[in-house]
């Protein structure tokens, strides 16, 4: 289990709208369109695949949450 670094775009309401997982030496910014944010966070590896049908983003903790 690994954990790596992730940016998530999300909306108003936590709703994950994409997730990005650039490789390490990847310079990259990542973009959010109107009404949208990104959190970078940590996660398993293997979680990456499922966090849209599984997660939002708690917008008070700044944090993923399990639906």
């Amino acid at each position: 289990m690994a954990m790596i670094q992730v940016s998530i775009v999300h909306d108003e309401t936590g709703r994950i709208v994409s997730i990005s997982r650039p490789s390490d030496d990847a310079k990259v910014i990542v973009l959010s369109g109107a009404g949208e944010s990104v959190l970078r966070t940590q996660v398993d590896e293997q979680q990456v695949s499922e966090l849209i049908n599984t997660h939002r983003v708690d917008l008070s903790r700044g944090a993923l949450a399990a639906y």
